[in-house]
């Protein structure tokens, strides 16, 4: 069990600096915390960012860029509320957007795990997220990674455009940088399951995942894609 655990803090830290030495950032965008989980077991992780572990949309996520993140943790506009008997902290300044998203990612910016109007740690945790964000330079490439929940109104063109509205912040400055989303469809067949590419531009890439459930629920296999990890790892050997 030593050896098991020594090999697995080696090989930790050899990925780690891979990732420090590499040239491109990649980074979660929501629109919860799957995409982080994504990213993170499969090496492309490279810190957490506001949307890495909360619930929001790529509406939100242009206002937010827009206001240069200054609201985000501004009281006037936090207040507390509940999902099921979960008590969480949301942004009211960022609550409008257009209806092409799951309903309980359009209640305002959720900080799901941070209580950042009375726990001070964790509101500085979000200060130094919000830091690394309006801090980048023109020294690395930058790969917005975003989860498109499924859902009734699901629209991709709207998507596209709006993924292209975020990214023209970083482009203003010189930054080098692309949006990748992915979603879902789900099918009835085990034989149906596969990756497909619906858009691939200079600076958007979009995927479709066929698979044979949403991801969610109580079985952490579903909840975290991990049955659909075969179909993952074909979409990130795409995006490096």
């Amino acid at each position: 069990m030593k050896l098991k655990k020594l090999l697995k803090e080696v090989k930790k830290k050899y990925l780690d600096l891979i990732k420090k030495e590499s040239d491109t950032h990649y980074l979660s965008i929501g629109e919860n915390c799957l995409t982080d989980n994504i990213l993170d077991r499969h090496n492309l992780k490279s810190f957490s960012t506001p949307y890495s572990h909360g619930r929001s949309n790529l509406d939100y996520a242009i206002k937010l860029e827009k206001d240069n993140y200054q609201n985000l943790l501004s009281t006037e506009h936090l207040f507390y509320d509940y999902v099921g008997e979960n008590k969480v902290v949301r942004n009211k300044h960022y609550s409008q957007s257009d209806d092409i998203y799951v309903e309980i990612h359009q209640n305002g910016f959720e900080f799901t795990h941070h209580d950042v109007m009375n726990n001070e740690p964790q509101r500085k945790s979000y200060e130094r997220k919000i830091l690394r964000m309006t801090s980048f330079d023109n020294s690395k490439k930058l790969k917005f990674v975003y989860h498109y929940r499924i859902n009734k109104n699901k629209n991709l063109k709207l998507i596209i455009n709006k993924a292209e509205e975020f990214l023209s912040y970083y482009q203003k400055k010189g930054i080098e940088c692309e949006f990748i989303f992915f979603t879902q469809e789900i099918i009835s067949q085990k034989e149906e399951r596969k990756l497909i590419k619906v858009h691939d531009s200079k600076s958007v890439k979009g995927f479709i995942l066929n698979t044979l459930e949403i991801w969610g629920g109580d079985d952490d296999d579903v909840f975290w894609a991990k049955k659909d990890d075969d179909l993952l790892k074909k979409m990130i050997k795409e995006i490096q």
